[in-house]
């Protein structure tokens, strides 16, 4: 996945408004810090806009629990990567499937529950969305998906503006970082022919 790093998304917001962006020292300690706080909400948003390709993932998953409890599968496992939204549990492979069965399910809390009366396999396909890292002004050379990154300077010059109180112009940032967001899914789809996988789905609920 090609990455960007935070250090280089806040001077790049900086020079955005006017600023000299010759480097971070440039940009005080309290617009550091403020900025931060503002670059892990304009990522999270940024991250959850579309189901980039990046982000997505479809892993095999063991299923949890037994005929007393129930069957389930915790979003954090041992040994595997944290779950953020899921979107589907799939019983075949979707690597090697054209069109993989999809298990009904429901989400509780932090598991996916399953019908008591499906037909389950002791391991699944779960397509999920990874979870935003969060980030520090302690650590600019963190590193942000660069697919989201030109989106995210633009969120951040709007969240400067803002502060000085140029409404009109933070308005227009954002308005130009949603074109970005845009552009960007739209290049997957058409032009990398990235669609959303076909699924048939069994025992939904």
């Amino acid at each position: 996945m090609r990455t960007v790093t935070l250090q280089s998304l806040l001077l790049r917001a900086w020079q955005r408004v006017g600023n000299d962006a010759s480097t971070v020292d440039n940009i005080p300690s309290g617009a550091r810090t403020m900025l931060t706080a503002a670059a892990n909400d304009a990522i999270e948003q940024c991250w959850t806009w579309s189901d980039w390709p990046e982000l997505m993932r479809e892993e095999l998953r063991t299923v949890q629990g037994d005929s007393t409890t129930g069957f389930y599968i915790d979003y954090e496992q041992s040994g595997q990567t944290a779950m953020g939204e899921v979107f589907a549990v799939l019983r075949d492979n979707p690597a090697t499937h054209v069109a993989p069965r999809q298990l009904g399910y429901t989400l509780l809390g932090d598991s996916i529950r399953f019908p008591e009366d499906t037909d389950l396999p002791a391991s699944v396909y779960v397509r999920y969305r990874t979870r935003p890292t969060e980030y520090s002004a302690s650590n600019l050379s963190a590193t942000v998906p660069a697919v989201l990154g030109k989106a995210v300077s633009y969120m951040l010059a709007a969240a400067l503006l803002e502060e000085d109180g140029q409404m009109d112009k933070a308005l227009l940032m954002e308005q130009k970082a949603e074109v970005e967001l845009i552009s960007e899914r739209d290049k997957y789809v058409f032009q990398q022919g990235q669609t959303q996988r076909w699924t048939a789905r069994v025992n939904q609920y």
